[in-house]
């Protein structure tokens, strides 16, 4: 991909932002028009897929009204919360990176990406609740699956130490622009028998004083059938994935009640949310009630259900040579030069994570 360069003019403030309204198919139908498609996509577009460059099934992501234009700010959050969602990206964690490099510059964030990572995160709330009338029809999960402004302790190897609160207001327009796109899941997706099947459709979905309230009638199917005693004896939590698109943060409060360390705080003011529904909640020393960290079990689970990916990571960490290195290929790790997409883009933070489940490296 060819890359404008818009990282780099962003983080000195130089290039505009565009706050009109987004309307992908039309910004990259227009490169099918232009004299060089090819250029014209990589410049509009943060996604890179395998195939001829000069087809707009090659690309991904698109951001940027025209070729050489400032990035659509609307656009730039709607490529930023599909990142994890779009299949077949040969740069997922460059687009990323590029992506949030404009996010920053449309939020006014000060806090760069690579300190605490924003895509693929994790919270949990415990117990997940379900109606369930006792006539034998499928019951409803419903609740708050996210808790708005209530400061959590985040301390996780992955994204760090840190407190954390949901701004009121920072699930509207994942609420209002990505409703259809979101699904209700067991076990994020990861379960080998239930797999990507959604559990039911959301027929509430909307932000309360307390949280973010749904409302799912289950399926009747045999999947879900399967989970209704673990769920009717409150085995399970609730949790959602989601991307931050826009945070601030105070990196040095006084000590409070609620922060009696004194660690950095981060308001989430805009957050896109993937997905949500029961999983299995790991067990805790503390109190069984409260909302939880859960992405340090979630990239595991990933990075378990890749083994060859999995083998390539820990010969990285081992000093011994990958398969990648094998084959004698150069990391190259800008849009469009085929880096591998996968939430572990961090050696370090794959090291310490592995330590703490008892891999010796």
């Amino acid at each position: 991909m060819a890359d404008c360069g818009c990282a780099e003019r962003h983080e000195d403030g130089a290039r505009a932002v565009d706050s009109t309204a987004w309307d992908g198919n039309a910004a990259i139908s227009t490169c099918a028009k232009a004299n060089s498609p090819a250029s014209c996509y990589g410049s509009i577009c943060a996604g890179r897929k395998s195939g001829d460059p000069s087809l707009q099934a090659s690309w991904a992501l698109p951001h940027h009204k025209t070729a050489g234009g400032p990035p659509n700010a609307a656009g730039v959050r709607a490529a930023l919360g599909r990142v994890g969602q779009t299949q077949g990206l040969t740069n997922a964690a460059a687009a990323r990176r590029h992506l949030e490099a404009h996010m920053r510059a449309i939020s006014g964030s000060d806090v760069k990406s690579d300190e605490h990572p924003t895509a693929n995160l994790v919270r949990g709330v415990y117990p997940l609740q379900m109606r369930d009338d006792g006539t034998g029809a499928m019951p409803t999960l419903h609740g708050h699956f996210a808790v708005f402004d209530e400061w959590t302790e985040i301390d996780s190897f992955f994204e760090g130490r840190f407190m954390e609160r949901l701004d009121p207001a920072s699930m509207d327009r994942t609420f209002a622009e990505e409703r259809d796109g979101m699904r209700v899941l067991f076990q994020h997706g990861r379960d080998p028998q239930v797999g990507m099947k959604p559990l039911g459709p959301i027929n509430v979905l909307e932000a309360q004083k307390a949280g973010a309230y749904y409302e799912a009638p289950m399926l009747d199917t045999s999947y879900n059938r399967d989970l209704l005693p673990g769920l009717r004896a409150k085995q399970y939590g609730a949790s959602f994935r989601f991307s931050v698109l826009g945070e601030k943060w105070d990196r040095k409060p006084p000590r409070s009640k609620h922060n009696p360390d004194g660690l950095p705080e981060r308001t989430i003011t805009d957050a896109s949310v993937m997905e949500f529904g029961p999983v299995t909640f790991p067990a805790y020393k503390s109190a069984t009630a409260g909302v939880r960290s859960l992405t340090d079990d979630y990239l595991l689970s990933v990075l378990g259900g890749d083994p060859d990916r999995a083998r390539d990571l820990i010969d990285h960490l081992t000093g011994m040579p990958g398969a990648r290195s094998a084959a004698g290929e150069e990391h190259d790790d800008r849009p469009g030069n085929g880096v591998a997409p996968h939430p572990f883009d961090d050696p370090e933070a794959l090291r310490l994570l592995l330590r703490a489940q008892g891999v010796q490296l």
